[in-house]
């Protein structure tokens, strides 16, 4: 006869004396992310490029630029002398911008490539010599279902979160012999601000209801619903904890079923 054991699987996730940065970590993911982190005992440190009264409060929130790599490589140095180590990075910041092909503003492209990817790129490349120190680190990037599928006007964003899917499998190799696990999550659509913001944008735009701009979402997966930012929170965590400490170079979705590798 088997005693039930919670206590067991709760110490898997524990986080404690983890030092866990988070990019875009004002609202949506990011902090969603960050609050699921400081719950498992992590000391979290937010960054966005800016934060106000409707932000999520998960631990110390620092203005930072992704994209400005003196700015990252000053901030993760006065995390590390403050703290004492950099442990976790979660490279969540992002934006996106759809267009078809003939329109696209390749300012705006680049801006997209500059966030989702040189921004994942600059924040990697400046945390992982603290890593190395310990010979212990965890690395997830948010990426997307949009690594795998062809939808159009997605172009831009689709570029960037494919490559940095990519990326993930190179430096979970490189890193490998360093203790430093690096996996990427792959979410479908998420009930974010950015999601609704693309919502009201529909229902200005095609004067439809809002039940149909979210079901326009929703039928472009099998289980017809969007996620909830806990549910990428809770998979992030996962990916930071003892349980994916076999897993490195990988890609998971959670999609409701729209992806399935």
């Amino acid at each position: 006869m088997v005693t039930k054991n919670l206590d067991r699987f709760g110490s898997l996730f524990d986080l404690s004396g983890r030092v866990a940065i988070v990019t875009g970590a004002a609202v949506g993911n990011g902090g969603g992310i960050a609050f699921a982190l400081a719950e498992a005992g992590a000391t979290v440190i937010q960054t966005d490029i800016k934060f106000d009264e409707n932000c999520v409060k998960a631990g110390k929130q620092v203005l930072m630029d992704v994209c400005d790599e003196g700015q990252v490589q000053q901030t993760f140095q006065k995390i590390f002398e403050e703290f004492g180590s950099i442990d976790i990075l979660v490279n969540n910041a992002g934006i996106i911008y759809k267009a078809s092909i003939e329109d696209i503003d390749l300012a705006q492209f680049q801006k997209v490539m500059d966030i989702n990817l040189n921004g994942t790129v600059i924040c990697t490349k400046h945390a992982v010599p603290y890593m190395k120190k310990r010979n212990w680190g965890r690395i997830v990037n948010i990426a997307s279902s949009q690594s795998y599928l062809s939808i159009p006007t997605y172009t831009a964003y689709a570029a960037s979160k494919t490559a940095v899917s990519h990326l993930t499998r190179i430096w979970g190799l490189e890193l490998a012999p360093f203790g430093i696990l690096v996996n990427a999550l792959c979410p479908s659509f998420v009930y974010t601000p950015m999601v609704e913001s693309g919502i009201a944008k529909r229902i200005a735009n095609e004067g439809i209801s809002k039940e149909q701009a979210i079901k326009d979402f929703t039928d472009l997966v099998p289980l017809h619903r969007l996620l909830a930012i806990p549910e990428v929170a809770n998979w992030t965590l996962v990916l930071c904890s003892e349980l994916a400490a076999a897993s490195t170079g990988n890609n998971f979705a959670i999609t409701c079923g729209q992806v399935r590798l």
